[in-house]
């Protein structure tokens, strides 16, 4: 049995969270003892976490208060036996930095984990390049770096001189969970062509080239946001003056799954996208994908190879080019479900959480 703790920021609605939910809910079912580590629970996904995994809440809000949350984090993880500790995101390595080296802490191995584009992402947040800097060192003093996607990994070299390549473990799709979800509450969007977009509502994730791509298209379109942001008021205040296009914003959802799958298509068209999580989830529930070839969508097509039935990429920011692909999408025949499946298998949950084990098993005494 390996012991596994998970240490990140929050639960709120996103493709990082929910990876950290279903891995954890999956090692824990097959015996393991998990832990999740936040600094502010009781939040958005919470409520999917198995009762079989273990919950600390730091309860601590602000991403600025990484001294607090490093001294409450001591206090858990001096208590827990030794383990190996998945530290995710920006907020969680800055604070746990500070303190894995001190003699309560030394007992965990602990696993500096990067998700997201360094070459770009700095720009998206407050005091980014700051920040930046001081992950690169904890980067380049941590025996321990694992990256989501071949592609991170290569930018983390470049950007923070790396000497080491970090190991690749892959962020991936709980195919069967997904379609039980569905089934658990199916939605209908009615008659109509309809879209989906499943993200955060901020500028990164690049909603307004979606809707001006949308606005270009001659035809009655109805597109489905699920998600949670500043930009919500906006897009609930949105009227097409043409009358063809129809904007519903359904806010943060922990089972978005119904709305991919009732969807026609899900369009994703995030200006930077480390790997993209939701596109693995929206063909496991049998819709196809347009995604803006960011470092990760584009990385996940190669992988998966060429099948425009089931998913294409465009070029970022190009609402021309999203436009004319959603176009031809939606006058394509759908590639069946099961071909969606087979598609997507070489990303599945398994292999992921099993590499996981493996790497704690290896790693801690």
């Amino acid at each position: 049995m390996a012991r596994i703790i998970f240490l990140q920021p929050h639960l709120r609605f996103g493709g990082a969270e929910r990876q950290t939910v279903i891995v954890a809910n999956y090692l824990a079912s097959q015996g393991h003892e998990i832990h999740i580590i936040l600094h502010r629970g009781g939040q958005g996904l919470a409520s999917e976490i198995s009762e079989a995994v273990l919950v600390h809440d730091l309860g601590l809000e602000s991403h600025l208060a990484t001294v607090d949350v490093a001294r409450r984090l001591y206090l858990v993880l001096r208590r827990i036996p030794p383990g190996l500790v998945i530290v995710k995101l920006w907020s969680s390595i800055l604070a746990c930095a500070m303190v894995d080296r001190l003699p309560g802490a030394r007992h965990h191995v602990y696993n500096y984990c990067e998700d997201l584009d360094p070459t770009d992402h700095a720009e998206y947040i407050s005091f980014g390049r700051a920040k930046q800097n001081l992950i690169g060192w904890i980067f380049n003093h941590r025996e321990h770096i694992s990256a989501n996607t071949q592609t991170v990994a290569d930018s983390m070299m470049e950007v923070y001189g790396l000497e080491r390549r970090p190991v690749i473990i892959p962020s991936t799709v709980d195919i069967a969970k997904t379609n039980d979800l569905v089934a658990s509450a199916p939605a209908d969007f009615g008659p109509g062509e309809h879209i989906v977009s499943v993200s955060s509502l901020i500028r990164r994730k690049g909603l307004d080239i979606t809707r001006d791509a949308l606005l270009s298209i001659d035809r009655p379109l109805h597109w489905h946001i699920v998600g949670e942001g500043p930009l919500r008021e906006d897009f609930d205040a949105f009227r097409d003056p043409r009358g063809l296009l129809t904007i519903t914003a359904h806010g943060g959802h922990s089972n978005p799954y119904p709305f991919m799958a009732a969807a026609d298509l899900l369009v994703h068209s995030a200006r930077s996208e480390a790997w993209g999580i939701v596109l693995l989830e929206s063909m496991a529930v049998g819709t196809p994908v347009l995604a803006a070839a960011a470092i990760g969508p584009d990385e996940m097509h190669r992988a998966l190879g060429d099948r425009d039935d089931i998913m294409r990429v465009y070029p970022v920011g190009d609402s021309a080019a999203l436009a004319t692909g959603v176009v031809e999408m939606l006058d394509s025949a759908v590639a069946p479900a099961e071909e969606m499946i087979d598609y997507i298998r070489p990303f599945s949950m398994q292999s992921a959480a099993d590499m996981w084990v493996q790497r704690a098993e290896r790693l801690v005494p």
